[in-house]
């Protein structure tokens, strides 16, 4: 039977593969909508340039400068959309990243160790051991119950040494991976250290709340200004 903490944490990493395909699935979605929302304004926008003469005589000029205003509009928008739900995509990609890695149960090495200078208690440092390292050094405090108090010193000591040279290591050997992983994706993608480096970080929460925002209301106003122009142009024909 799985822990707490371990059943919480695995049932919200299946669900970012869930958010994952949900938000790929919007996108399609929203930006099929929004192509034909902007080819229809480009459409519009085109015929009545092109036929600017023929729209004077049916529609008064307040009338046709208020369409090309609205249509206009749209278009813009549309791009702005666009633009917008690009950077908000690679936000979304960052923070998705830092979660998989935060909510993920790989069996690996305690990369922050603890500080174990003032520990007295050679069985915690044992334990520390074999929870951060996967090291059973029990064998040890055997000999360290029928040792003398320079012996049990001397063994403690080179317990929690020991514990400090492989947390070192293990976090060395952490950032190398790391290091590799970054070289790796900047030479596949060609990407600056900047953008790699925001790769591996969850601090871009404020810039994907801004470009969700842009996101949401460039939409709203392309959809707007088309379905204004329709029904401007049904009133006034």
């Amino acid at each position: 039977m799985k822990r707490p903490f371990d059943t919480i944490r695995d049932i919200f990493f299946e669900n970012l593969e869930k958010s994952k395909e949900n938000q790929r699935y919007n996108f399609s979605n929203s930006e099929k909508f929004m192509v034909w929302i902007v080819g229809f304004s480009i459409a519009g926008l085109s015929i009545i340039v092109t036929n600017l003469s023929e729209f004077n005589q049916t529609f008064s000029y307040c009338v046709i400068k208020t369409i090309l205003i609205l249509l206009s509009l749209s278009i813009i928008s549309g791009i702005i959309y666009r633009w917008a739900f690009y950077f908000y995509q690679i936000h979304y990609q960052s923070i998705e990243f830092y979660l998989r890695g935060a909510f993920s149960n790989p069996d690996i090495m305690e990369t922050d160790p603890a500080d174990l200078t003032n520990e007295k208690d050679i069985k915690e440092v044992a334990r520390r051991l074999k929870s951060d390292f996967g090291e059973d050094v029990s064998f040890v405090l055997e000999t360290y119950e029928k040792s003398n108090d320079k012996g049990r010193e001397f063994l403690l000591n080179d317990l929690k040494e020991h514990y400090k040279k492989v947390g070192e290591w293990a976090k060395m050997d952490f950032e190398a991976a790391i290091a590799y992983v970054k070289d790796t994706y900047r030479s596949a993608f060609g990407l600056s250290n900047k953008r790699i480096d925001s790769l591996f970080k969850a601090n871009t929460s404020n810039s994907l709340k801004t470009f969700g925002w842009i996101t949401t209301v460039a939409f709203l106003i392309s959809c707007i200004s088309f379905i204004s122009v329709i029904i401007i142009l049904c009133i006034a024909y």
